[in-house]
Protein backbone atom coordinates (compact mmCIF):
# COMPACT_ATOMS: atom_id res chain seq x y z
CA UNK A 1 0.00 0.00 0.00
CA UNK A 2 2.49 2.41 0.81
CA UNK A 3 5.10 1.28 -2.75
CA UNK A 4 1.89 2.38 -4.35
CA UNK A 5 0.98 5.69 -2.96
CA UNK A 6 4.69 6.43 -3.59
CA UNK A 7 4.31 5.39 -7.16
CA UNK A 8 1.63 7.44 -7.37
CA UNK A 9 2.89 10.39 -6.08
CA UNK A 10 6.18 10.47 -8.30
CA UNK A 11 3.71 8.98 -11.61
CA UNK A 12 1.23 12.02 -11.24
CA UNK A 13 3.68 15.22 -11.39
CA UNK A 14 5.77 13.39 -14.92
CA UNK A 15 2.22 12.82 -16.27
CA UNK A 16 1.61 16.89 -15.67
CA UNK A 17 4.98 17.61 -16.92
CA UNK A 18 4.51 15.25 -20.35
CA UNK A 19 0.89 16.44 -20.69
CA UNK A 20 2.15 20.62 -20.33
CA UNK A 21 5.51 19.62 -22.60
CA UNK A 22 2.58 18.00 -24.97
CA UNK A 23 0.00 20.94 -24.96
CA UNK A 24 3.29 23.24 -25.56
CA UNK A 25 4.78 21.23 -28.44
CA UNK A 26 0.90 21.07 -30.13
CA UNK A 27 0.92 24.82 -29.80
CA UNK A 28 4.18 25.46 -31.22
CA UNK A 29 2.68 23.05 -34.35
CA UNK A 30 -0.43 25.02 -34.56
CA UNK A 31 1.58 28.20 -34.49
CA UNK A 32 4.48 26.84 -37.22
CA UNK A 33 1.61 25.25 -39.26
CA UNK A 34 0.15 28.87 -39.88
CA UNK A 35 3.72 30.48 -40.97
CA UNK A 36 3.09 29.06 -44.58
CA UNK A 37 5.90 28.39 -47.22
CA UNK A 38 9.17 30.27 -45.71
CA UNK A 39 11.70 27.82 -46.43
CA UNK A 40 12.73 30.66 -48.97
CA UNK A 41 14.36 32.64 -46.14
CA UNK A 42 16.52 30.18 -44.22
CA UNK A 43 17.81 33.18 -41.88
CA UNK A 44 14.47 34.30 -41.12
CA UNK A 45 13.57 31.09 -39.82
CA UNK A 46 16.51 30.85 -37.97
CA UNK A 47 15.23 33.53 -36.26
CA UNK A 48 12.05 32.54 -36.01
CA UNK A 49 12.90 29.40 -34.39
CA UNK A 50 15.02 31.15 -31.68
CA UNK A 51 11.53 33.73 -31.47
CA UNK A 52 9.69 30.04 -30.81
CA UNK A 53 12.32 28.71 -28.62
CA UNK A 54 12.46 32.17 -26.33
CA UNK A 55 8.52 32.15 -26.43
CA UNK A 56 7.90 28.73 -24.97
CA UNK A 57 10.36 28.91 -22.46
CA UNK A 58 8.38 32.76 -21.68
CA UNK A 59 4.81 30.93 -21.50
CA UNK A 60 6.12 27.77 -19.68
CA UNK A 61 7.14 30.36 -16.62
CA UNK A 62 4.40 32.35 -17.03
CA UNK A 63 1.41 30.13 -17.85
CA UNK A 64 2.56 26.83 -15.95
CA UNK A 65 1.46 28.53 -12.68
CA UNK A 66 -2.22 29.60 -13.91
CA UNK A 67 -2.47 26.23 -15.35
CA UNK A 68 -0.81 24.20 -12.72
CA UNK A 69 -3.08 25.24 -10.36
CA UNK A 70 -6.44 23.72 -11.50
CA UNK A 71 -4.86 20.95 -13.27
CA UNK A 72 -3.09 20.01 -9.74
CA UNK A 73 -6.76 19.98 -8.18
CA UNK A 74 -7.77 17.99 -11.17
CA UNK A 75 -5.44 15.45 -10.84
CA UNK A 76 -6.02 14.90 -7.19
CA UNK A 77 -9.57 14.47 -7.61
CA UNK A 78 -8.99 11.70 -10.25
CA UNK A 79 -6.38 10.18 -7.82
CA UNK A 80 -8.79 10.49 -4.99
CA UNK A 81 -11.66 9.20 -6.55
CA UNK A 82 -9.28 6.37 -8.83
CA UNK A 83 -11.10 8.14 -12.19
CA UNK A 84 -9.76 6.56 -15.09
CA UNK A 85 -11.35 7.49 -18.38
CA UNK A 86 -9.85 9.45 -20.70
CA UNK A 87 -12.58 12.03 -21.27
CA UNK A 88 -12.09 13.27 -17.90
CA UNK A 89 -8.48 14.02 -18.22
CA UNK A 90 -9.10 15.60 -22.01
CA UNK A 91 -11.87 17.41 -20.43
CA UNK A 92 -10.02 19.07 -17.73
CA UNK A 93 -6.86 19.29 -19.82
CA UNK A 94 -8.80 21.89 -22.01
CA UNK A 95 -10.27 23.76 -19.64
CA UNK A 96 -6.74 24.10 -17.53
CA UNK A 97 -5.37 25.40 -20.79
CA UNK A 98 -8.39 27.58 -21.66
CA UNK A 99 -7.95 29.34 -18.20
CA UNK A 100 -5.08 31.54 -18.23
CA UNK A 101 -6.22 32.49 -22.20
CA UNK A 102 -9.69 33.76 -20.26
CA UNK A 103 -7.74 35.90 -18.07
CA UNK A 104 -6.13 37.94 -20.87
CA UNK A 105 -6.78 41.22 -20.34
CA UNK A 106 -8.95 42.92 -22.78
CA UNK A 107 -6.53 45.69 -23.34
CA UNK A 108 -4.42 43.06 -25.64
CA UNK A 109 -4.62 43.79 -29.30
CA UNK A 110 -6.68 40.17 -29.58
CA UNK A 111 -5.73 36.83 -28.69
CA UNK A 112 -2.28 35.48 -29.66
CA UNK A 113 -4.55 32.03 -30.20
CA UNK A 114 -7.86 31.34 -31.52
CA UNK A 115 -10.34 29.87 -28.83
CA UNK A 116 -10.29 26.31 -30.82
CA UNK A 117 -6.02 26.32 -30.89
CA UNK A 118 -6.02 26.12 -26.75
CA UNK A 119 -8.69 23.88 -26.78
CA UNK A 120 -6.56 21.39 -29.01
CA UNK A 121 -3.76 22.11 -26.87
CA UNK A 122 -5.49 21.50 -23.55
CA UNK A 123 -7.02 18.14 -24.80
CA UNK A 124 -3.77 16.65 -25.99
CA UNK A 125 -2.16 17.26 -22.84
CA UNK A 126 -4.79 16.02 -20.99
CA UNK A 127 -4.55 13.15 -23.10
CA UNK A 128 -0.67 12.60 -22.94
CA UNK A 129 -1.44 12.87 -18.84
CA UNK A 130 -3.60 10.56 -18.62
CA UNK A 131 -1.56 7.93 -21.13
CA UNK A 132 1.63 8.41 -18.45
CA UNK A 133 -0.30 8.51 -15.02
CA UNK A 134 -4.64 8.81 -15.60
CA UNK A 135 -4.99 5.06 -16.52
CA UNK A 136 -4.21 3.74 -13.41
CA UNK A 137 -5.56 6.57 -11.26
CA UNK A 138 -5.86 6.36 -7.66
CA UNK A 139 -4.26 4.01 -4.62
CA UNK A 140 -7.21 1.36 -4.25
CA UNK A 141 -8.47 -0.68 -7.05
CA UNK A 142 -12.39 0.37 -7.77
CA UNK A 143 -14.34 -2.78 -6.56
CA UNK A 144 -15.44 -4.63 -9.83
CA UNK A 145 -19.06 -5.21 -10.36
CA UNK A 146 -20.99 -7.64 -8.97
CA UNK A 147 -21.67 -10.60 -11.47
CA UNK A 148 -25.21 -10.28 -13.10
CA UNK A 149 -27.42 -13.62 -12.24
CA UNK A 150 -29.44 -15.25 -15.12
CA UNK A 151 -32.60 -16.32 -14.18
CA UNK A 152 -33.06 -20.28 -14.55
Amino acid sequence: MLAQIALRLLLAPVGFVCGLLAGFATLAAISASALGDVALFPDEVALLGMDFAVGAWTMAFLFAPLVGAPAMVAVVIGEMFAIRTWTYYAVVGALTAALPWALLPSGVDGPLFQPVEVLACGFVGGLVHWLVAGRSAGVIEPEPAPPTQTPH
